[in-house]
């Protein structure tokens, strides 16, 4: 049989597939979405079959036509080439767009189906694609977690302040990030104490652990029964707001007991900001203009030339409502959509997770942080969500319950990048 031919009889087995389910339904409009998706699936792939088989095609008619005489092989090759790979190249992005159809389709699926019954619902090439093997707790596809992460940034604030480090591990050493050395001259023979940097005194952790973010959601059994779209539109809004929220409490002010370190506690604890990089309130929870300027000459300039304020809701009230001798307001709120509030000529953004003044007068946990909070604080990603299904929990009130999971993790590496101001 010829290549042509083979992959011709494969395309018409991909169209008898379709047609089958095409003909289950008399009328169209009683098609249920999942069939739907699955016929699309095997048109797709129909087409991308097609595309091959036109391609080997082209490419034997081309040879033919090198054979004869006067013709050139390099022009002809080129052609062929071109050809052969537009055709590869439309034929590839079918299949992708097919395979992710095919996901959120069983992942929808799967969200529907009781934990009990779901070996014997799903094929076993659904399996393999969706549940994670240790756990079996179902993955949630790219196609479908991907926008969850993207918008994690604007829903939240610190994500898109931060160095954000993918990573496949548990534990993130950043020692290759923040204990380099250098000096002058030959480094083997000459180097010493002078030629570092003196004016980083504190050294961060050297390593970040991640950690699991989980986030319960109740979904009513009429909603569950919804299209598939509607469902993928529901998770993805629903879990976008619950882990944007939390990941800005954590990596604010999390305490590192199965949470993220946040900037503020680790003002203290664990390669503290020291007392040099802080100013200190004369007056508790009162907040003055002088004290936050201050903050900008606590922390080296190549730190401060990049900083941002933080501050709690409280903090903030109180700072926008400063002014200067002749009674104009020194925090300039943003008249554009997507840019930040300005203090000083430096971005200031409000934290709802940072300390409130009146929880940190007199302690050391910092309501305002000012600093380069790229240089100074890793978010350390996972980037894959799971799900498991709660069946009998709120049964009686014809709700399910899904626990989702993201495994994240976060810690100041630089704390000579922040200083702190005590209220």
């Amino acid at each position: 049989m010829s290549r042509e031919q083979d992959l011709l009889d494969k395309a018409l087995r991909e169209i008898a597939s379709a047609r089958a389910i095409a003909d289950a339904y008399p009328d169209p409009s009683q098609m249920p979405a999942d069939k739907l998706a699955e016929m699309k699936a095997f048109n797709a792939e129909g087409f991308r079959l097609k595309a091959l088989a036109e391609a080997e095609q082209e490419r034997t008619q081309l040879e033919a036509w090198f054979a004869s005489p006067g013709q050139t092989h390099p022009a002809l090759a080129a052609q062929a080439a071109q050809a052969s790979q537009g055709a590869l190249e439309a034929g590839g992005k079918a299949l992708e767009q097919a395979k992710a159809a095919r996901e959120l389709e069983w992942f929808a699926k799967a969200m529907r189906t009781p934990t009990a019954h779901l070996g014997n619902t799903l094929s076993a090439e659904a399996k393999a694609a969706i549940i994670e093997d240790s756990t079996g707790q179902i993955i949630v596809p790219h196609d479908l977690a991907g926008p969850i992460f993207l918008q994690l940034p604007r829903l939240g604030v610190l994500r898109d302040l931060a160095l954000v480090r993918p990573t496949t591990s548990n534990l993130v050493d950043v020692r290759a990030l923040t204990q380099a050395t250098a000096g002058w001259g030959k480094l083997e023979l000459s180097l010493n104490a002078t030629s570092f940097d003196a004016g980083i005194a504190a050294t961060g952790p050297n390593t970040v652990t991640v950690q699991n973010l989980n986030a319960l959601v109740q979904i009513g059994v009429d909603e569950l029964a919804d299209t598939d779209a509607n469902l993928v539109s529901l998770i993805q809004d629903v879990i976008g707001q619950q882990f944007a929220q939390m990941e800005d409490d954590a990596f604010s002010n999390g305490n590192g007991t199965s949470k993220p370190f946040g900037i503020a506690i680790r003002a203290t604890v664990g390669g503290a900001i020291p007392a040099s990089q802080g100013v200190t309130a004369a007056t508790p929870a009162t907040v003055t203009g002088d004290d936050l300027k201050k903050m900008q000459y606590r922390i080296l300039s190549r730190f401060a030339n990049n900083g941002a304020y933080i501050a709690s809701d409280d903090a903030t009230e109180a700072i926008s409502l400063l002014k200067d001798s002749t009674s104009n307001y020194l925090w300039q709120p943003s008249n554009q959509a997507g840019q930040p509030d300005m203090l000083f000529g430096r971005s200031f953004y409000r934290v709802s997770g940072m300390p409130s003044m009146a929880a940190a007068a007199g302690a050391s946990d910092p309501a305002v942080i000012f600093g380069d909070i790229r240089s100074g604080y890793l978010i350390a990603d996972r980037q894959q969500i799971t799900v498991q299904r709660l069946d009998e929990r709120w049964a009686d009130q014809g709700l399910v319950g899904f626990l989702f999971r993201q495994r994240v993790g976060g810690d100041v590496i630089r704390p000579a990048a922040f200083a702190k101001y005590l209220l």
